[in-house]
């Protein structure tokens, strides 16, 4: 009985979580409210502070999940010995073409008054392994390919839809030359 309890705890946790991430990504962040996750989530706004007690701890489990799903697709590079940073693109490639929501919680970083230390690590982790002393390329195609999927999130015009994935493939392609 207590294993059916905590599949279904880790379930509502999810569901919550994807409920955020869908509403940032369809509605805006104007939209994101506790009231909204939780009739997204399908859960009453008591079971959403249940599992986050505040709007402040639901941006922060959405960049934890972020950084947490990173760390699994760098990891998995790893073990194909595929350079991390062209993991990371290929990442960014794949959210982009599915609509952005895995980093939604990206466009909520002003929100909170410390940034998401996981996150925060991670960044800089990784900008640290792709970088060699005085190369610009790595730290220029990670800001490049976050800028990418924060002006999918914004919904702005530039870069063209078309120039997407040349624009992908060429950084792709910088990365893999580039040695972890």
């Amino acid at each position: 009985m207590t294993a059916q309890h905590d599949t279904t705890a880790v379930s509502s946790h999810d569901r919550i979580l994807d409920a955020a991430e869908d509403l940032i990504t369809t509605r805006g962040i104007s939209a994101f409210t506790l009231d909204a996750v939780a009739q997204a989530a399908g859960v009453s706004k008591g079971g959403l502070l249940y599992h986050f007690s505040s709007k402040d701890s639901l941006i922060s489990g959405l960049q934890r999940r972020m950084a947490s799903r990173l760390v699994d697709t760098l990891q998995e590079a790893e073990k194909r010995s595929e350079p991390i940073l062209q993991a990371f693109v290929r990442q960014l490639r794949h959210d982009y073409e599915t609509g952005g929501q895995r980093f939604a919680a990206l466009l909520l970083a002003r929100e909170q008054p410390a940034p998401c230390q996981e996150l925060q690590s991670l960044m800089t982790c990784l900008s640290r392994r792709s970088s060699k002393s005085g190369d610009s390329k790595p730290p220029l195609l990670l800001l490049a390919a976050l800028g990418l999927i924060l002006s999918s999130l914004a919904r702005l015009p530039c870069p063209e839809p078309s120039q997407i994935e040349d624009l992908f493939d060429e950084m792709e392609a910088i990365a893999a030359n580039l040695t972890d």
